[in-house]
């Protein structure tokens, strides 16, 4: 058991959140975290010169997590800015953890500050609700902090318990990666192109239609995560996925039981699930959009372009194809959700959990509750999904 074997550092920690806890006691702020990197350090910007060697993360009236090994990186304004190694209490902290949180002091035996009964994070802080990424230039759309219900008490058992969920500020692309997207980074990092791409390339090495250049790239779970990380991002959590297509618990349909992003009851013609060809009729409109913008005198049954949608198959949040088209790759491995006492022999840390539905798969697999798993034999080798990032905000997304 990993909580066995305590460094001196953690057991203080543990300690100071218990006694923390149980004592009258005020936290005061003397930072703000600036960036959050990828080798376990963050920057921060000081108020002050800190004096102490142990500060902790604060969110969302509580400690995430503690910062030490403090450093001092030269700035030519002026600030403090340090460099911190973090370690957070919990693992599921680390979707919570982003830009513009407070750095504390624990003062213990004081008058508890009474503004601490407010929520300091109250849209304290405005990001652009849409951005264009940096390195593949695509549509990334806002999710806003907050709770939501996940999972589905009345599904499968691993979707069991349906339970609530925080996370803070995070982008998500607002489409799945296409063919031309992956064709893209794989042509810069000069890397082999998918198996299934032989027979629709050209000899200069340009897809031979415009149409299947835009359908979802179908890709292992590491080539989705090694594309991911060039283009400055991530691939989701599962609860990260699973916010952005499911309808705000404020809403009416996003009361319990949510099954599609729009709702608890499914919509015919308006996501490419199984059901959309069963006959010519079912999702006339959508089958019309794409032919006329392609220019094809018929529609076989298949992926669909990343950017054809019908307006009432977005999430509320605008989020395209989240139930159905391609299923996409997340990060979390397969394990169940806290208070889930079925066995299984395939949880644990031997596949990655995929979401979402398929043309090839019916409403009841498509719904965005349904947890499928991927990494057979392996995840160097299924190639079996499609995906879209996320990535955290930054100070530069500020409006």
């Amino acid at each position: 058991m990993r909580g066995l074997m305590f460094s001196k550092m953690n057991f203080f920690f543990i300690v100071m959140l218990l006694y923390a806890s149980s004592a009258s006691s005020v936290y005061t702020k003397t930072g703000t975290i600036e960036t959050i990197r990828e080798d376990g350090y963050i920057t921060v910007i000081f108020e002050k010169m800190p004096e102490k060697d142990l500060y902790y993360i604060f969110s969302n009236d509580k400690i995430i997590g503690n910062i030490s090994s403090l450093k001092q990186i030269p700035d030519v304004y002026g600030k403090k800015r340090y460099l911190c190694k973090y370690s957070l209490l919990h693992e599921e902290y680390k979707q919570i953890l982003r830009p513009g949180l407070d750095i504390v002091l624990i003062e213990a035996d004081k008058e508890i500050d009474k503004r601490l009964n407010k929520n300091p994070y109250i849209d304290s802080t405005a990001y652009k609700p849409e951005i264009i990424s940096l390195a593949d230039k695509r549509e990334m759309i806002l999710i806003p902090e907050g709770k939501f219900l996940m999972g589905c008490s009345s599904c499968d058992e691993d979707e069991y318990p349906e339970h609530t969920e925080f996370l803070g500020y995070y982008y998500i692309d607002k489409f799945e990666v296409s063919n031309n997207d992956y064709k893209k980074y794989a042509d810069i990092k000069g890397l082999a192109y998918p198996e299934y791409w032989k027979d629709r390339i050209d000899n200069s090495k340009n897809f031979l239609s415009p149409y299947f250049g835009s359908l979802p790239v179908i890709v292992t779970y590491y080539e989705a995560a090694d594309y991911a990380v060039w283009a400055g991002k991530r691939l989701p959590y599962e609860a990260e996925w699973e916010k952005a297509a499911r309808p705000p618990a404020s809403m009416d349909s996003g009361a319990k039981g949510a099954l599609y992003s729009w709702g608890s009851e499914f919509r015919e013609g308006i996501a490419n699930t199984e059901e959309l060809w069963l006959s010519d009729k079912t999702g006339e409109n959508l089958k019309k959009i794409t032919s006329e913008k392609y220019q094809l005198s018929s529609i076989e049954k298949g992926y669909l372009p990343v950017d054809i949608y019908e307006n009432g198959s977005l999430s509320n949040y605008g989020i395209a194809n989240l139930d159905g088209n391609a299923l996409e790759w997340t990060a979390g491995w397969y394990q169940p959700y806290p208070g889930n006492k079925k066995n299984d022999k395939k949880y644990g840390n031997q596949y990655k959990v995929i979401r979402g539905g398929s043309y090839f798969l019916s409403k009841t697999d498509s719904r965005i509750t349904d947890r499928k798993i991927g990494g057979i034999p392996d995840l160097y080798k299924d190639r079996v999904a499609g995906f879209r990032c996320v990535k955290n905000v930054s100070e530069s997304d500020k409006k």
